[in-house]
């Protein structure tokens, strides 16, 4: 509709004042009548020789009185200079139902760029935690939304199975465990073994040659700690393959940081050769501030160990390069913790200067802390939170729910499944991005709160009451409720949101949207009686229930959430 008018405008404003500027058409706030109000007027009486006063009053009346549209716009009135432009709510209710109707409602044109979305980046010989879930639920998400908005997509992992953290567990093991097997659900054990490790480096430090050695093994290919390793990093994975399966996410490449250090490692030394970097005391190091020119912005970091093993600097150069290289993509998003905002700016400017251009298409979506009843994560001290075990939280508040509502009891362990996963998902990414989280599994399945078990409920809400009756395909919008005019404004600003979560790399504007729109939609059930109303108003009732119920759908759905037809 505001293309529609825009072009109108356009015409008429060339045609009566050869005006070819550019032309704003913003809504008018809602008041329960849609509009859109333009300033051209404003813009062709300045371009005048004459009494600006006069000349907008003169443009204004003559634009609006020689504006022609037709049926769908009930009137137009020049104010101030301003020109509003009001639409037949009627006529806009039936063509916005039939808009939504339609499969792609929402969906953005073919965009030029080609993305990549790294994120989830799991440890191996570690647990999966809540911080991994933030992670993998926001570039999920992000990765449904920007297809959706007409980007061609690579969804990205890098697998961190090298470095000090392996050689620690490694070396754990081979000490304190030879010989053992991971028992079924292996993610708590492997973790138990690495926090093993961590306390008794702690009390003996003398130990870390051992750790060092082990390291320094493993990226020479010593043949007993490769395999001992590759055996071993076989469990965890088999952890992150069915943790994936069961938050039903897909990557379309893995990456390892084992096939990246030795090219990482070349890349340094072309640093060194360049003057990049420099070797102090054995190690390479990067003297960005140096470099640049700045002070104290990006520090000194090391490159490359004396020893000659890698850190993640040196695997995020080949990775980067590899990335634009390997995927022709046009732009690179790394969804990281907001912990190694400075670990990227290091990364990213070390490229640029050593002359990789497309550094600059490299953008770190950096995400805060996930917190349980005040307690922060760090697996090096014992208080991580599993990412199994808070599924488990979640489950069992999900089954009280299930339990004690006057809802689908024949399989309640299925409803409290989906309950939960939505619950997890909507919990980490109704914040923007760059706020810490407080989880309570509690309140993350309340149906009468901000989460995803109430857009659930939502949904499967619309779903009953269509299934006992279908809307017809002929439905007259007249005497609109307040009620129902709420919720096709809402309905109306889906492609927005969808348009401004990708461009911003932002799941929780959508996710504030869906629970904007259930919330709209239960005002709306309780307000107005559907299966009940007299005929034609039935009628336009249950085609807005069904677009609720395709809106609610499709916003789940981008969020990786399931839309249940039945709770």
């Amino acid at each position: 509709m505001k293309e529609f008018i825009l072009k109108e405008i356009k015409e008429k404003a060339q045609s009566l004042y050869n005006y070819q500027g550019d032309i704003e058409v913003n809504p008018i706030p809602f008041k329960g009548e849609w509009g859109f109000s333009t300033t051209v007027a404003f813009k062709i009486a300045g371009k005048q020789k004459k009494d600006f006063k006069k000349a907008l009053k003169e443009v204004s009346e003559e634009l609006a009185s020689r504006l022609e549209f037709g049926e769908e716009i009930a009137r137009i009135e020049p104010v101030n200079g301003y020109i509003n432009i009001y639409i037949n709510t009627s006529v806009y209710a039936q063509n916005l139902i039939t808009s939504v109707m339609q499969k792609g409602y929402g969906k953005g044109a073919k965009k030029e760029d080609k993305i990549m979305v790294e994120y989830s980046q799991p440890n191996t010989h570690k647990a999966f935690h809540i911080g991994h879930l933030r992670n993998t639920c926001l570039g999920a998400s992000l990765v449904n939304i920007l297809k959706y908005a007409g980007y061609e997509v690579v969804a990205a992992n890098l697998i961190n199975d090298t470095g000090s953290h392996v050689a620690r567990w490694l070396w754990c093991y081979t000490t304190y465990h030879k010989g053992e097997d991971p028992p079924e659900k292996k993610s708590g054990w492997l973790e138990e073994i690495y926090e093993e490790a961590a306390k008794r480096l702690r009390e003996n430090p003398e130990h870390e040659k051992e750790v060092k050695t082990i390291l320094l093994k493993l990226e020479q290919g010593d043949k007993e700690v490769r395999a001992l390793w590759e055996k071993t990093k076989t469990w965890s994975l088999e952890e992150f393959y069915r943790i994936y399966e069961e938050l039903k996410v897909e990557f379309d490449t893995y990456f390892y940081d084992s096939r990246l250090y030795e090219e990482g490692k070349e890349i340094v030394n072309q640093l060194l050769s360049v003057g990049i970097a420099e070797k102090s005391e054995g190690a390479v190091i990067v003297d960005l501030d140096k470099q640049v020119g700045t002070h104290d912005i990006y520090k000194t970091y090391v490159a490359l160990r004396s020893d000659g093993t890698a850190l993640y600097q040196t695997k995020d150069f080949a990775l980067a390069k590899r990335k634009f290289e390997d995927y022709g993509i046009d732009r690179s998003i790394y969804v990281v913790g907001a912990e190694q905002k400075l670990h990227f700016k290091q990364v990213f400017k070390t490229l640029e200067l050593a002359g990789f251009e497309q550094a600059k298409k490299c953008y770190h979506l950096s995400y805060e802390l996930v917190m349980l009843k005040g307690e922060k994560m760090s697996s090096r001290h014992g208080n991580i939170i599993f990412y199994d075990d808070l599924y488990q939280d979640v489950y069992r508040e999900a089954l009280k729910e299930v339990e004690q509502r006057e809802i689908v009891q024949k399989n309640k362990e299925e409803t409290a499944r989906i309950i939960t996963l939505g619950a997890l998902k909507f919990s980490m990414l109704k914040k923007d991005n760059n706020k810490t989280i407080i989880f309570d599994p509690k309140e993350a399945v309340n149906f009468e709160g901000q989460t995803g078990a109430y857009v659930q409920y939502a949904h499967a809400r619309a779903s009953r009451i269509l299934e006992k009756e279908t809307p017809s395909e002929e439905a007259e919008f007249s005497k609109l409720t307040t009620e129902e005019k709420n919720l096709l404004e809402v309905l109306a600003t889906f492609p927005d949101a969808v348009e401004q979560a990708a461009e911003n790399y932002k799941p929780n504007i959508l996710a504030n949207y869906v629970f904007d729109t259930a919330k709209a939609f239960n005002e709306f059930y309780h307000a107005c009686p559907v299966l009940q109303a007299e005929v034609e108003t039935k009628k336009a009732r249950l085609a807005l229930v069904l677009a609720t119920k395709v809106i609610l759908q499709k916003g789940l759905h981008l969020l990786g959430i399931e839309a249940p037809e039945r709770m």
